[in-house]
């Protein structure tokens, strides 16, 4: 599979518009040997002044530094810091022919300050406020001219004003009304402002302020994420999370985690652009997967955040470090995310209890050792009784204290893996006792599933479950395979040669 294929989706489209917040990155570098007498704090003896393109000016740089052409529309004030951001964008070939120059408002600066290599003051110029009516109208003149013949928008949202709630709600419904996919970098807490974009791209502290749900743990990310996407209606949510990579999230599925590249960061400024657009070029303009992309901006942002400065990330760079990423050299499949221990199982649960007020969770248990048609029919019948189908499954001991000592053929770790391998399997969870009444007792299904050569009063956690409002169905269940025959067959056809 050659991800960085040039092939584009669209007939006729070669542009990707990119709308935002425009900023002007200046960095002043010097050395320090002293402090100043009037204060306590060092002295920066300037040597360089380096400018960069921030904010969405940053995201169509490196757009373009991947190959595709790329329309930005934004505002600049009519200063010097203007002239220079423009001619910084002309330089690396974004079309600036959209951007509107006002007189009304400066242009967006931000001035970091670093001495010996050491972050020491950032210095903000910006004005903030919303567009006024007439240029919120005129920036959705732009894009609407411009879509058309785009394979798809991208919007960077800093919160300076310029994506204020009326046109980045227009931006979207255009996009959508013209079959175009939207991919919204967010900034502010409100859901509603970004309902209906294909793929929202939060990292943990946008998310925490878009839910107000705690985002600490893997589980709690999993249901912030899960409450944005029902709340916005997104096609996707990639969550970045710094050192521990991103999540890929849609909707009513498990999370995709996409491991960190493990690169030692030298400057994080702008990574956050760097992964926007690596993700946008590789979905809306290669085609790629989701997860494909989200591997290929986890990749941009590692690249991007071993530089100085606010980086632009090269094709040539991806390429290289394509070789090495997780989806180039065998992602674990992500079957493996199913196994989970008691407290995650309980938190997807309660999202999903969230999600679907009518949705049911079935409950099924057993040894699955040398997993056969008789299983598989089994589990899918299990499946169809409810919304989310968890499996209990017995340890290597619990199965040697059961079934004897010569078993279980398969260890504990491959038959979770078999299991998780189907999709009518949700979630497996081991347990080590004897029974799976413990794990009955903390799960509390609302259905609780048995393979009908047993009798209802023999079913283990049958009183647990109908005590808290749930029921026990029999399921049929092929009586032609078992394990016990399968190992029979083998035993005697491998005897007799």
């Amino acid at each position: 599979m050659d991800v960085y294929r040039s092939d584009v989706n669209g007939k006729g489209a070669s542009t990707l518009v990119v709308a935002g917040d425009l900023i002007l990155d200046e960095y002043l570098r010097g050395s320090v040997n002293r402090t100043s007498p009037e204060a306590n704090v060092p002295v920066v003896e300037q040597e360089e002044t380096e400018y960069f393109p921030g904010g969405a000016a940053n995201v169509a740089s490196n757009i373009a530094a991947l190959g595709i052409p790329v329309v930005l529309v934004g505002v600049v004030g009519n200063d010097e810091e203007g002239k220079r951001l423009l001619s910084l964008l002309t330089g690396v070939n974004v079309d600036v022919s959209e951007v509107q120059i006002l007189s009304s408002r400066p242009t967006s600066r931000k001035t970091r300050i670093i001495g010996e290599r050491q972050h020491i003051v950032r210095i903000d110029r910006e004005v903030v406020h919303p567009l006024e009516e007439g240029q919120q109208l005129a920036a959705l003149d732009s894009v609407r001219r411009c879509l058309p013949r785009a394979l798809g928008l991208v919007c960077s949202d800093y919160n300076k004003g310029f994506l204020c709630e009326p046109v980045i709600r227009a931006l979207v419904h255009e996009a959508t009304r013209l079959g175009k996919k939207v991919i919204v970098d967010p900034k502010t807490g409100d859901c509603a402002r970004y309902a209906g974009a294909s793929v929202l791209t939060p990292n943990l502290k946008e998310l925490q302020l878009l839910t107000g749900l705690p985002v600490t743990l893997p589980s709690e990310i999993d249901v912030a994420a899960q409450v944005v996407l029902q709340k916005a209606q997104l096609g996707a949510l990639l969550v970045t999370c710094g050192a521990d990579g991103m999540v890929l999230y849609e909707p009513r599925k498990r999370g995709i985690a996409i491991p960190s590249t493990g690169a030692t960061p030298r400057d994080v400024n702008g990574a956050g652009d760097t992964c926007i657009a690596a993700f946008a070029w590789a979905y809306l303009a290669c085609g790629r997967s989701l997860e494909e992309a989200a591997t290929v901006a986890n990749n941009a942002g590692g690249i991007a955040v071993a530089k100085l400065g606010t980086a632009i990330v090269t094709k040539g760079e991806l390429e290289a470090s394509w070789k090495d990423s997780p989806v180039e050299s065998g992602t674990p499949p992500q079957s493996k995310l199913k196994v989970v221990g008691l407290e995650k199982l309980l938190c997807q649960m309660q999202l999903m209890r969230r999600l679907e007020s009518h949705g049911k969770v079935v409950f099924t248990n057993g040894c699955f050792d040398l997993l056969h048609v008789g299983h598989i029919e089994y589990l899918n019948k299990a499946k169809a009784l409810g919304s989310l189908l968890v499996v209990g499954l017995n340890t290597d001991a619990s199965v040697r204290r059961l079934k004897g000592d010569k078993r279980p053929i398969v260890p504990q770790s491959q038959r979770a893996d078999m299991l998780a391998a189907l999709e009518c399997v949700d979630y497996i969870v081991l347990f080590d006792e004897d029974t799976p009444l413990t794990l009955i007792g903390a799960i509390q299904p609302d259905i609780l599933v048995k393979g009908n050569d047993y009798q209802l009063h023999e079913v283990v956690g049958r009183d647990v479950v109908e005590a808290a409002g749930g029921k026990v169905e029999l399921v049929p269940f092929c009586t032609n395979v078992s394990t016990s025959a399968v190992i029979q067959t083998i035993v005697r056809r491998y005897s007799e040669s």
